[in-house]
């Protein structure tokens, strides 16, 4: 993600850039980001034939890899990261595992488990609903609304008015709005990439079809199944709550970023990511 980010970065400051991951092009490619492009065709009521072939090379792509873009081009995880504290989401996780170590067992508290599983599964739902308010208000308004409010770029934005600052000595008050509006988006919306982002909406529709990559665990050296010792490492560290030995998350392997946390914090390396 940082070289990605540094690479927009420096080629624009050598005006040699091709552009952000909002929209690039070369000649005459043209490059646009899926969710962008099904913003402007709704709203245009225009196909847009000329960036029509990178909406499927994207989708296709997301079909062969799944959500890789989160995962590994996205600048929101780093920006979040750097600049949001995770205390809240780290003590969510710490009160959820003393809850359970104290219970023992799932099933002898199935009032809550029940519960918790019952209102999660309604949670994957809201990305899906984010993206069609999403469409519906490009249509309605005739331009893509939310691009004036996407974390994506508005990060690029303020690496670009940051860019003409320093090139230029020309302030501007994108300055303070654009990191303003990112900072508000990821305090109010702490699970904005796996529950609100109808970019990530988009591409797990895609990645439905996604057969490569998948976490697969290896029964014989995870300890809880093999020792039968509590431990909850590859779920805490999805960003995405994939929980791959119970499937008590509220997200799904469609929604995989192969970002391989679970993979790189499991104490036993029982997790692999095979091509097929």
């Amino acid at each position: 993600m940082t070289i990605v980010v540094m690479a927009v970065f420096i080629g624009a400051a050598g005006n040699v850039g091709t552009g952000s991951l909002s929209a690039f092009g070369v000649d005459a490619i043209t490059a646009v980001c899926p969710l962008g492009y099904l913003e402007t065709v709704v709203a245009g009521r225009d196909i847009l034939p000329q960036a029509l072939p990178s909406f499927l090379v994207i989708a296709g792509l997301t079909v062969l890899l799944g959500r890789i873009f989160c995962g590994w081009l996205c600048p929101v995880p780093l920006v979040r990261k750097i600049v949001i504290n995770k205390i809240d989401e780290e003590q969510e996780l710490v009160e959820d595992n003393a809850a359970l170590q104290a219970d023992g067992d799932c099933k002898t508290v199935k009032p809550v488990c029940s519960q918790t599983n019952r209102d999660d599964n309604k949670k994957p739902a809201k990305g899906l609903v984010v993206l069609g308010v999403t469409v519906g208000s490009a249509a309605i308004f005739g331009f893509p609304v939310f691009c004036l409010v996407c974390p994506i770029g508005l990060i690029f934005a303020t690496l670009f008015a940051l860019l003409r600052l320093v090139k230029f000595n020309e302030p501007t008050m994108d300055l303070i709005i654009f990191p303003l509006i990112i900072i508000v988006e990821f305090v109010l919306f702490k699970k904005w990439c796996s529950k609100i982002c109808p970019l990530g909406a988009l591409l797990s529709i895609f990645g439905k079809f996604n057969r490569r990559l998948i976490p697969i665990i290896d029964h014989s050296r995870c300890l809880e199944e093999s020792q039968g010792i509590k431990c909850r490492q590859c779920r805490s560290a999805c960003s995405m709550d994939v929980d791959l030995k119970n499937d008590k998350g509220t997200g799904n392997l469609s929604e995989c970023t192969k970002c391989r946390e679970c993979a790189d914090n499991c104490p036993v390396q029982a997790i692999r990511f095979p091509w097929r």
